[in-house]
């Protein structure tokens, strides 16, 4: 080979390796899949320790989570929510896990306007968003959260509202039940609209503890849902933190 050619061969690998080198901040970068951990809590099983247990690991693994309790659990078992207030997001789930479906508009109100204001006082928050018992409503859903002073609305399985410009406006999501699916699953769900996982306090804290671990080691990015709405949805009374 001719030392010309030799010469004309370096170049153009020194140009590619350089080409190589510098493309890659330029090509499209793989999004992280924007995930929310709920905790559903409308029953007594496990209580309150499963409570302190699932504060103690949200902790430890550094994870912000979102819980949703029900008026009656809030009232029996109070530092549930005032220790799982502190650092995750906390809703209401109405006061007696009741079917929204069908009620009387006044019965509506009453559940959810109660519901809140157990949790806010357990919890000494005010507490703005909220989840329907069985993922049921009706028409006067946003009429009666609106009046009960909530603005974010995680009733759905493949949709969550957020309060704007004096409306509820819907945006896509989707809803796996955290118990049926290992962490691995995740890894190659589609980017493009947030994923919520549920668990219930039926579900032994150490497993919750192991999902979170490998769920972190993937592409993922953990929220809660002020994070997800960009508004502060569990506002300490008095500032605290």
């Amino acid at each position: 080979m001719k030392i010309a050619h030799v010469g004309m061969i370096s170049t153009t690998i020194v140009i590619v390796l350089g080409v190589l080198i510098v493309i890659p901040p330029y090509l499209p970068q793989q999004k992280p899949l924007v995930t929310l951990l709920f905790f559903n809590i409308n029953e007594s099983k496990n209580l309150p320790q499963w409570c302190y247990d699932l504060s103690d690991t949200l902790h430890k693994q550094k994870v912000q989570a979102t819980v949703f309790v029900t008026g009656e659990i809030a009232v029996k078992y109070p530092t549930c929510v005032s220790r799982l207030a502190q650092g995750n997001d906390i809703g209401s789930f109405t006061f007696d896990y009741l079917n929204l479906s069908g009620q009387d508009y006044s019965v509506q109100l009453e559940e959810v306007k109660s519901g809140k204001i157990a949790v806010d006082n357990a919890g000494h928050i005010d507490s703005r968003l909220f989840r329907a018992p069985y993922g049921v409503t009706d028409g006067n859903i946003y009429s009666v959260l609106n009046r009960s002073g909530i603005v974010a609305d995680f009733s759905y399985d493949d949709q969550y509202n957020k309060f704007y410009h004096d409306k509820f406006m819907k945006f896509d999501s989707v809803s796996y039940d955290g118990v049926r699916y290992s962490s691995d699953f995740f890894k190659n769900l589609p980017d493009d609209v947030p994923v919520m996982i549920n668990f219930d306090n039926a579900t032994p804290i150490q497993n919750i503890d192991d999902f979170i671990l490998h769920l972190k080691s993937r592409h993922v990015l953990l929220l809660n849902a002020s994070q997800l709405i960009g508004s502060n949805l569990t506002e300490h009374r008095g500032g605290q933190a």
